[in-house]
Formats: C-alpha cells, sequence, structure tokens
C-alpha cells in the first residue's frame, strides 16, 4: 500500500476534509499504537507500512503502555491537540486509521499486533471493511 492510498482509506472513512487531515489523524493514531508496542513489534509492524508512516510508529516511546480503548482514544486526543483536527474526534479517527493498517498489514502481523494489545483494543482491528486486493 503507497502513502497516499493509506491517507485516502483514512480519509474516507474518518470522514476527514482533507488529505492533510488525515495525514494528521493518521499520525496521532499511529503515535499512540506505538506507545503500546514494544519496540520490537512496533518494527515488524512498521515494515509493512508506508516509510512516512513506518517512522512515526518507530519513533513513538515502546514502552508498551497497554492502554484501554478509552485510554488509547484519550492518548489520540491529545496528540491531535496541535493539529487542525477536532480531537472531540478521536474515537473515529482511531477506528479509521486502524482499519488502514490492518489493511496495510499481513493477517499474521494484524494477530502479532493485537496480542500486545489490550483486549479492548482488539475490535478496532477487526471486522475491517478495506479489501488490500483492491487497493
Amino acid at each position: 500500500m503507497q502513502e497516499n492510498e493509506f491517507y485516502s482509506l483514512v480519509q474516507e472513512a474518518g470522514h476527514l476534509e482533507s488529505m492533510d487531515r488525515a495525514q494528521a489523524a493518521s499520525e496521532a493514531v499511529l503515535a499512540t499504537l506505538g506507545e503500546t508496542l514494544t519496540g520490537g513489534e512496533a518494527e515488524d509492524v512498521a515494515a509493512q507500512l508506508p516509510d512516512e508512516l513506518a517512522r512515526t510508529l518507530e519513533d513513538a516511546d515502546h514502552d508498551g503502555a497497554g492502554y484501554d480503548r478509552e485510554a488509547f482514544v484519550d492518548r489520540v486526543g491529545e496528540h491531535l491537540r496541535d493539529t487542525d483536527v477536532e480531537p472531540d474526534d478521536a474515537e473515529q479517527f482511531a477506528e479509521a486509521v486502524t482499519d488502514a493498517v490492518a489493511a496495510a498489514l499481513t493477517d499474521g502481523e494484524v494477530r502479532d499486533l493485537t496480542s500486545q494489545l489490550d483486549d479492548d483494543l482488539h475490535p478496532l482491528f477487526e471486522d475491517v471493511t478495506v479489501d488490500p486486493e483492491q487497493l
């Protein structure tokens, strides 16, 4: 998947007005996701993402934060505070970005990724409506 395809998916699913806002939402969610993973798993996920998105994930503090869904969404909102994207819609953006991430990853990598997440976050990576073969 190319970067512009990823952002287009996020823009559509997140009902964002522009590609710039899709990029800001993606960076906020990926930074938060990176915080929840160990460094090794973040590297594995990053290897299957476009370069710019991979860097965002890799640059996060990989402390295995163990956020539940509410804390994850709150943290995404914190990352959005210095952007022109509305932090109050952080949950909608988290769902849009994680759908795009799940579409970009192999099934095995999605399983590895979710194994490090709190059970509350698993639904973000399930029922993905994007077919990566149509991209």
